[in-house]
């Protein structure tokens, strides 16, 4: 299908597996080739999105197929260094799932290899395409809400996510996993990399007691406060320990004031309920699956890159954009250690 542009994808788990689902029914893409060391699982990705991908085991010869034009990565935190410098000087233009590197050096590495190869890179901070965070943007850049005063984000996951959907939770956090997410929309929202606003101070207090007695030595938590310079106060929680019997296997809530207006997000109610033995929150905004096409949020993030490679333009994010949430997430690790504020500079500096 000399028409189409073919894309891979490395880590065949259950987000892969909507990265893959999402090239095969994106216009001008094609899902070319999948990746996973799980021989079953990758294929039944492979039979989900209709049989035509090559499957390989080792991702540098997936790299080496000419089929490839460029690929997703969603592969564990700490191994996102090694596989997308490896894309990178493969020639292979790279979506990433975040954050981009869990360490500084990790983070400017891939951003070299980049750089040194003449690749595209995006990071894959999906709530920009959020339609609940959308409209604040919109709220907040045009004055509707007046100067933002004070801003509380709130994402949490139950346990099950660290306990056994991510079987190297220990080797990350809950604020690699989600407050990344949250420091890119906030970085986004007050339009900070153009000069709109800045971090100046970060202050995070972290706890580990459940998922330690689980046997599981990652934090079970942070509660961090940003400061920027316009005055604005931003509390954010994000928590690895919802019971597993919550209605979502997520929560996310968010609430701005501003000296014009506020605005209020309640993420985890999509506006529908399944009520049976319990009451659960089906997935109707983020990545629901309809007609055998990913449609939610998540994947409007994922088609855009391929349409970006295919038209040859800019993504709205890219590898800065992953440095900067990746710096303030060291920060909270940082202040957290340290039981005290940390000094926040110019996060897209290299």
């Amino acid at each position: 299908m000399p028409d189409t542009t073919g894309f891979g994808v490395i880590g065949a788990g259950t987000w892969g597996e909507l990265h893959a689902r999402t090239y095969a029914t994106t216009p001008g893409a094609r899902l070319a080739a999948l990746c996973d060391l799980d021989a079953a699982r990758l294929a039944a990705v492979a039979a989900v999105t209709g049989g035509g991908a090559t499957c390989y085991s080792d991702y540098h010869a997936l790299l080496a197929d000419p089929a490839v034009t460029a690929v997703s990565i969603v592969l564990p935190d700490y191994l996102h260094r090694a596989a997308a410098v490896a894309a990178a000087e493969a020639g292979k233009h790279i979506l990433l799932e975040k954050p981009l590197a869990t360490t500084e050096a990790d983070a400017l590495a891939i951003l070299e290899a980049v750089r040194a190869n003449g690749v595209t890179l995006m990071v894959d901070f999906h709530n920009r395409w959020s339609p609940p965070f959308h409209a604040l943007k919109v709220a907040a850049d045009s004055g509707e809400l007046g100067a933002l005063q004070t801003l509380s984000y709130r994402l949490n996951d139950t346990l099950f996510v660290p306990t056994q959907m991510l079987r190297w939770s220990a080797r990350s956090s809950v604020a690699w996993f989600l407050a990344s997410h949250c420091l890119d929309t906030l970085l986004w929202l007050t339009d900070a990399r153009a000069g709109g606003d800045a971090v100046t101070r970060v202050y995070s207090v972290a706890r580990s007691r459940v998922l330690r007695a689980l046997g599981i030595d990652t934090p079970d938590l942070y509660q961090t406060i940003l400061e920027f310079r316009s005055g604005l106060v931003v509390h954010l929680e994000n928590a690895w320990i919802l019971p597993e019997g919550a209605p979502s296997i997520f929560e996310l809530k968010c609430e701005v004031i501003g000296d014009g207006g506020a605005y209020y997000i309640d993420g985890s109610l999509h506006g529908a309920q399944k009520i049976t033995a319990r009451t659960t929150y089906p997935d109707a905004l983020v990545a629901p699956i309809v007609h055998g096409r990913p449609v939610g949020f998540a994947a409007e993030s994922i088609r855009h890159f391929a349409r970006a490679i295919i038209d040859g333009t800019s993504p709205l994010v890219d590898g800065l954009d992953g440095l900067a949430a990746t710096r303030l997430v060291l920060a909270m690790e940082e202040s957290a250690q340290r039981g005290e504020p940390v000094a926040v500079g110019d996060l897209w500096a290299i």
